[in-house]
């Protein structure tokens, strides 16, 4: 059994996406593919922060794009944050050969949502309640059957969002010195 990774490394809006280049490990790559199913850990080092001056984040890259959102200033209970996640990537839709099974998990694990939809369907939901000044992770996997080369496989394609809620920040929240979003592609045949 062989895996492969695609990716690049882009900056857009001071954040960061960092994806690994080249053949990895069958182990390595099913711990990463898994990673996105764990619930949170301690809280990462870089995140992003909704304050009333930045109440949406959007991130596109080469496999597809990621855009949540929370109303800071006319905050419903819990300031729910409705999100989305679409592969737009053309290379992995021609190479589908079946619906992805999507489930995101986050809130330490009290947030589940779990989807079967074509590969590149609008995938959204909303994760409620959050505490303020806390730091969280919202971590999402899509795996299907793809056929490449001839070779029938499994496509596994993840992302991770490390964001806070801070309603009384007036400016535009600490500065990241590093990656608030990662995705992730890996083909296992």
């Amino acid at each position: 059994m062989r895996m492969h990774t695609y990716g690049r490394v882009a900056a857009a809006s001071g954040t960061a996406l960092v994806m690994a280049l080249g053949t990895v490990s069958t182990a390595s790559a099913a711990s990463a593919a898994s990673a996105a199913e764990r619930p949170e850990r301690a809280a990462p080092t870089h995140y992003f922060t909704f304050t009333k001056s930045r109440q949406s984040f959007v991130y596109r890259d080469s496999v597809g794009r990621f855009h949540a959102q929370v109303n800071v200033a006319r905050p419903s209970r819990g300031y729910p944050m409705p999100w989305l996640f679409q592969i737009t990537s053309a290379r992995l839709r021609a190479i589908a050969r079946s619906r992805a099974v999507c489930t995101a998990t986050g809130l330490n694990g009290r947030y589940h949502d779990r989807h079967v939809v074509p590969v590149g369907y609008l995938w959204h939901s909303t994760v409620a309640p959050h505490r303020v000044r806390k730091v969280y992770t919202l971590s999402g996997i899509c795996t299907f059957a793809v056929q490449e080369g001839g070779r029938p496989g499994r496509a596994f394609v993840g992302f991770s969002f490390n964001y806070a809620i801070n309603p009384s920040s007036r400016g535009a929240g600490p500065a990241s010195k590093g990656p608030v979003v990662e995705t992730s592609v890996h083909i296992r045949h």
